[in-house]
């Protein structure tokens, strides 16, 4: 387990953007943007829904941050350097990403695979998925595992939810588990089946920023 506090949001895109339009903007204007401005986010993940999946739609972007403190991290006057910072980073925000969106606070555990992904300056190789799992005592958790030992599966992660701060949009979630794999993996169908209706399985890409 890290000892960084861990948080996952769960974005729409703004209504009248395509989904090119949201992707685009998030990764060349608010993704360096939060960057320079943010003091409190330690490590930075963007994952975007651009693959074709069985989720409902909606969720466009499942992004994680790091921080040692999601209270300053959530607190404008200890996440920036100043009002104006604060404003700037919100305004962009708003411009892009719908309302209402998710956030949970997370307990992360790596069960495989490097601890930390590396930063890149690209979309980090192979597929990966965010499984939305709606009860974290139900048996799911034990099913996706059953696949992380798989040569397909290079990292593996679950995190499950210590706190719940925004759930108006999608529903509640009892954790998250994250499953990176070899590019065209039959491992992501497989994990579809096991989850079934108990959860969401997200295929997206993942670009990880710091």
């Amino acid at each position: 387990m890290s000892d960084l506090e861990k948080l996952m949001f769960l974005f729409p895109r703004k209504a009248g953007l395509t989904r090119d339009e949201f992707f685009e903007h998030y990764l060349d204007v608010h993704a360096p943007l939060g960057l320079e401005l943010t003091r409190t986010m330690v490590h930075y993940t963007v994952n975007l829904r651009d693959a074709a999946d069985r989720a409902p739609a909606g969720v466009d972007a499942i992004t994680e941050t790091w921080t040692g403190s999601v209270a300053d991290f959530m607190n404008p006057d200890r996440s920036f350097a100043s009002p104006e910072d604060a404003q700037r980073l919100m305004n962009d925000h708003n411009s892009f990403i719908g309302d209402p969106y998710d956030v949970y606070a997370v307990e992360e555990h790596v069960r495989k695979g490097p601890v930390r992904a590396k930063a890149t300056s690209g979309r980090s190789p192979g597929g990966k998925l965010v499984v939305a799992v709606t009860d974290a005592d139900g048996g799911t958790l034990d099913r996706i595992a059953s696949v992380s030992g798989h040569d397909d599966v290079t990292r593996y992660v679950d995190n499950p939810v210590t706190n719940a701060l925004a759930t108006g949009a999608f529903g509640a979630r009892a954790a998250f588990v994250e499953v990176n794999l070899v590019e065209g993996s039959g491992v992501a169908d497989e994990i579809e089946r096991l989850v079934d209706d108990e959860g969401v399985v997200y295929r997206v890409s993942e670009y990880v920023k710091k």
